[in-house]
């Protein structure tokens, strides 16, 4: 399969004793007795209408319609849930090979293959902290939020001085050791010309065909750790710890679970802002649905700090600390 070249569908289907056909011709395909027949109202399938393309991973019965990635496919075979489907798949596969795969199919089947989380490049204009010839604002401005210089040159942040991006710090994010995200956070802040404005100013700018809310900030450093601390944003995480992985945002998305599913993590703790936790009218809060995504793979602790303050507001010995006493009381 090209999608991940390290699973063999037609040695998955032999090791189950899975009669297929292999049909070779633009593109190789395979076609199964459909698992799912029975299931949409159908007798079962005798005469091999489910077909799988071998390339992508996806499948579709021409019988009962059922489609899906090949992740849905094994769930249907071996009626299992989701994410012990997946599992089945680690170790075959990276964490970007999959998080690629999943966005690829939950838009598209049997169509033109697109990356949804690919390498991409730095922004033009990027200076990183390394080729700076003398202290500026982007260093008056880590220091400001209590980030050490050496934090940055460590995980190859930048900046850039002038362009579209310009007055902005550039934060870099990994998958595999692949630059797959950055965020650009304005120094300026309140200073900026533009500050209050919506339609005019963003304090924080992304790059475009690539959403913040598919990847986590600090996910190839904490992926080794037990525990995972998950915050919003990555200033939070510099002063979590290691073991911290930032959300982009106070709402945590199914594929960001799905990323965590592939850490060594067994606990989870959560550590958004104190708004967070706050209901809306009608909705739960943010801070509880990312719990119930969580709740299914991992135990999970809530940390909740005093309200007017996140974790990027404290040090990291004092939140160090903080973690700690909630933990030991919980």
């Amino acid at each position: 399969m090209k999608k991940f070249p390290n699973f063999d569908l037609e040695e998955y289907l032999n090791n189950l004793n899975i009669f297929f056909r292999k049909h070779e011709g633009d593109h190789l395909e395979y076609s199964i007795c459909c698992p799912d027949c029975e299931n949409n109202g159908k007798t079962k399938d005798e005469e091999f209408k489910a077909w799988i393309n071998a390339e992508t991973g996806s499948y579709c019965c021409y019988r009962c319609d059922s489609s899906g990635s090949i992740v849905r496919l094994i769930q249907k075979i071996e009626h299992i849930p989701k994410m012990t489907a997946i599992k089945k798949l680690l170790g075959k596969i990276s964490s970007l090979e999959y998080l690629s795969y999943q966005l690829y199919n939950d838009s598209y089947f049997f169509d033109e293959e697109e990356d949804f989380i690919r390498e991409i490049s730095l922004p033009y204009g990027f200076v990183g902290f390394d080729e700076a010839k003398k202290r500026n604002i982007f260093h008056e401005y880590l220091l400001k939020r209590g980030i050490s210089i050496k934090y940055a040159l460590k995980n190859e942040w930048g900046f850039c001085k002038t362009g579209y991006l310009a007055n902005r710090i550039i934060v870099p994010m990994f998958i595999d050791n692949k630059l797959v995200f950055w965020q650009a956070r304005d120094v300026l802040e309140e200073k900026h010309p533009n500050w209050g404005n919506k339609k005019l100013y963003k304090k924080t700018l992304n790059p475009q065909g690539v959403s913040a809310r598919h990847v986590l900030y600090n996910y190839d450093v904490a992926k080794n750790f037990d525990e995972i601390i998950l915050v919003e944003g990555f200033v939070d995480a510099v002063k979590a710890g290691k073991n911290s992985v930032a959300a982009n945002g106070k709402n945590l998305h199914s594929k960001q679970v799905e990323l965590l599913t592939q850490t060594k993590a067994k606990k989870i703790i959560l550590l958004f802002d104190p708004d967070a936790f706050e209901n809306g009218r009608k909705n739960k809060s943010s801070a509880q649905k990312a719990k119930d995504q969580l709740e299914s793979f991992f135990d999970v602790a809530e940390i909740r700090l005093p309200r007017g303050r996140d974790a990027g507001s404290y040090n990291h010995n004092s939140l160090q600390r903080i973690i700690a006493n909630r933990l030991k009381n919980q």
